[in-house]
């Protein structure tokens, strides 16, 4: 406990220490729970038992319980090789273009962002198949593990969206309506990507395939029109009112069961528990970090660092707020996960937004697209290295040409916040709230 005249200083040292332990290497989860409790131990006002209080409500919320299902959802239909469907699909599609495994990469990762709604699962997955693919017919690892990371940012921005749900349950915004607006944004950012590629695939000397006929077209559309059927099942059940998030989760699951067990027949009751243990193990990370986020809100909220920020802030333009708001976030993205980092921005930006008149959902969508850039960019970028391990390669090697697809994906959110009717219109013409 702290002399009462020194009780100012602690906002400061709230930010202070968890910098400290960050770049120490004390993992985010940990380094937020220690943070907030030195700072409780330090105020006389706060009583020990209001860092455990907070740690439960941060995860007593019914909209959470979505969070692992839809990874397990994800994980059951990795176990069902739906990923090798949704390649062969889009390789009949597009394998007679030049760089063929380079476009499947991005179009692979679109669709497979609608089942899994983790950019995590989505690198790991498709760059297990696809890394190796691509270096044998003679693409340079450092592209193929920088288009395969790059493009799994997608995971988190086309429904379903794990880190949309958690920004729904940390805001109050309508998760519905923020499905509805990543919608758009994700094509966007897949479209971007495929003109980059064909800027690079022009250098390289990669084999092309004969147009697929329209029997291998059909046979694969099947398949991959049953994978489809999870986030149209999704995204209608919740906006049509039918389901909850977290509902709409269990339905993905059984659909996923379904497929695996009667359809695909490609799921066992061995690969169903080891996908289970992967879930846990992948789900408790995360939400233990959001469980030490909570409690550094709390403290963000009881400083009432917002006002403070607010009454030294005056931003009424919403474009010059939401470009500041993305800098912040990218910046804070590249250091810690982007769920802690929701949990922590949310409060403070929140306010800013209304004040500028930013729409609750285009503020949304767009602090999660910033957040997500984070797994492609060091010292975090979980996604490129997950996608450098499978290729073999240092990260260091993969980062000059992962850094151009990043400056790609930032024009498409400069684009979104000049023009926020990309965002809004799905949700304003189709959610929920459209009357």
């Amino acid at each position: 406990m702290m002399p009462t005249d020194w009780l100012p200083m602690l906002p400061w040292l709230l930010f202070v220490l968890l910098g400290v332990l960050i770049v120490l290497g004390v993992p985010i989860a940990m380094s937020l729970v220690l943070t907030s409790f030195s700072i409780i131990a330090l105020d006389p006002r706060l009583i020990p038992w209001v860092m455990f209080q907070r740690m439960y409500y941060g995860m007593d919320s019914f909209v959470l319980l979505a969070v692992p299902l839809f990874l397990l959802a994800g994980n059951l239909m990795n176990a069902a090789r739906i990923t090798d469907r949704l390649i062969t699909l889009c390789l009949n599609l597009v394998g007679h273009l030049k760089g063929a495994l380079a476009h499947v990469n991005v179009l692979v990762s679109m669709l497979f962002a609608g089942v899994s709604g983790s950019s995590t699962a989505d690198s790991a997955g498709i760059g297990t198949v696809l890394i190796p693919a691509m270096k044998k017919e003679g693409y340079p690892t450092h592209f193929s593990v920088a288009v395969t990371a790059a493009s799994s940012v997608m995971g988190i921005i086309i429904p379903p969206s794990i880190n949309m749900i958690v920004w729904g349950a940390l805001t109050s915004t309508s998760i519905a309506g923020l499905f509805l607006g990543g919608i758009v944004p994700g094509i966007l950012i897949a479209i971007a990507q495929l003109l980059l590629n064909l800027g690079y695939v022009r250098r390289y000397d990669v084999p092309t395939r004969q147009r697929a006929s329209f029997t291998q077209l059909a046979r694969s559309g099947k398949d991959g029109l049953l994978a489809a059927g999870i986030p149209v099942l999704i995204i209608g059940g919740i906006t049509l009112g039918i389901v909850t998030p977290t509902e709409a989760a269990v339905m993905a699951v059984l659909y996923a069961l379904i497929l695996g067990f009667v359809v695909y027949r490609e799921l066992t009751f061995r690969s169903v528990l080891d996908a289970s243990t992967d879930t846990v193990r992948l789900c408790s990370l995360s939400l233990f970090s959001l469980v030490g986020a909570a409690i550094f809100g709390y403290l963000i909220s009881f400083y009432r660092i917002p006002p403070s920020l607010m009454a030294g802030v005056e931003i009424t333009d919403p474009t010059t707020l939401l470009i500041v708001a993305t800098i912040v976030m990218l910046l804070v993205g590249t250091f810690m996960d982007s769920l802690p980092a929701m949990a922590i921005l949310a409060p403070i930006f929140q306010p800013l937004a209304a004040q500028a008149g930013v729409d609750p959902l285009q503020f949304g969508v767009i602090s999660v697209m910033a957040l997500g850039l984070g797994l492609i960019t060091p010292p975090y970028g979980l996604c490129l290295m997950i996608a450098a391990k499978i290729g073999g390669i240092p990260l260091l090697k993969a980062l000059g040409t992962t850094m151009i697809y990043l400056l790609v994906m930032l024009v498409v959110i400069g684009v979104l916040i000049a023009f926020p009717e990309l965002t809004l219109y799905l949700p304003q013409t189709f959610g929920p709230d459209s009357g």
